[in-house]
């Protein structure tokens, strides 16, 4: 009962600040609103954890790339994919391949100055393969298999606009 308040009370806030908005931009005569816009952005990305059974560190290297299309000012849509991998998993001789496909609502403060903050929330799907996946670990034991799971993230951080059209 209180998870559906909390949601409720939040869905509610959305609301009205998405109302409010579009009363904001009605009020002002003669002024157009401002048109959508689309990032886009690459990036390397490093993943460290332990192997369970031995304790061994695990270190995946890969890149990530997203896009967010805005359809208001301050909210968007975004896209985002990750491939990871690592060569020799534990000094195993196994190899480990980690994608990532991801999408979900993006949240923006847009402000008249250079610092925008931004937190989003993405679902969506990993898969994760290579040797270490689909051959055999040891004398009778059949290969694990490649393996799917579902996945979320949670976060936010801030872009910090150069130009009207660059931003880091």
């Amino acid at each position: 009962m209180r998870r559906r308040l909390r949601f409720l009370t939040f869905s509610m806030v959305l609301f009205a600040v998405g109302a409010a908005d579009n009363a904001r931009a009605q009020a002002i005569a003669g002024v157009r609103p401002p048109q959508a816009q689309v990032e886009i952005s690459a990036g390397y990305s490093y993943m460290r954890s332990n192997d369970v059974i031995s304790g061994a560190p695990v270190n995946l290297n890969g890149a990530s790339f997203s896009v967010a299309y805005y359809v208001k000012n301050w909210l968007g849509l975004v896209g985002e994919v990750g491939l990871y991998r690592q060569g020799n998993v534990a000094a195993s001789g196994f190899s480990l391949a980690v994608s990532s496909y991801q999408a979900g609502p993006r949240v923006r403060l847009r402000r008249h100055s250079h610092l925008i903050p931004f937190g989003q929330f993405l679902l969506g799907a990993g898969h994760a393969g290579g040797t270490l996946y689909t051959r055999s670990l040891g004398f009778g034991m059949s290969p694990l298999g490649t393996n799917n799971a579902f996945l979320f993230t949670a976060g936010g951080g801030a872009d910090w606009r150069l130009s009207p059209r660059i931003g880091i």
